[in-house]
């Protein structure tokens, strides 16, 4: 179960609840989640973005046994989402059932309830994908 202050995750906003990511200007990729330095070439000279949200699922995987705290998730769809932008992200996605979802599915970023907290009934928000506009 996640154990986050409402402080920390004001401070994770642009992590959690937007699709913040870095593209570098000395080789010209992008990456996320977004660093200070390159991933690919080691240069500090980047440049952080927003996303579409828009992509394709490019691998996935489907979880009937979910750990501890997730069993209402199960069956749980966990994707490797490939942006517009050229990063790559490992994702929930959600709104399918397992047997409708296939690589090249196209996807967006939605804005969904990741936990609730048991002890002080916070809810935390986080990004999943679901099937994009005309795929539902």
């Amino acid at each position: 179960m996640l154990r986050r202050s409402p402080a920390k995750i004001w401070r994770s906003r642009d992590i959690l609840y937007r699709l913040k990511y870095a593209t570098c200007k000395s080789c010209g990729k992008a990456f996320y989640p977004p660093r200070a330095r390159c991933v690919y070439c080691g240069s500090q000279d980047v440049e952080y973005r927003y996303s579409s949200g828009r992509g394709v699922v490019k691998e996935y995987t489907i979880l009937y046994q979910t750990p501890s705290g997730f069993g209402d998730l199960s069956p749980l769809i966990i994707g490797l989402v490939e942006l517009e932008e050229g990063f790559s992200m490992l994702a929930q996605i959600v709104d399918v059932e397992p047997d409708k979802i296939t690589p090249g599915m196209r996807v967006e970023a939605v804005l969904r309830r990741l936990v609730v907290d048991g002890s002080t009934g916070l809810i935390y928000y986080g990004i999943k994908f679901a099937p994009a506009e005309g795929m539902r």
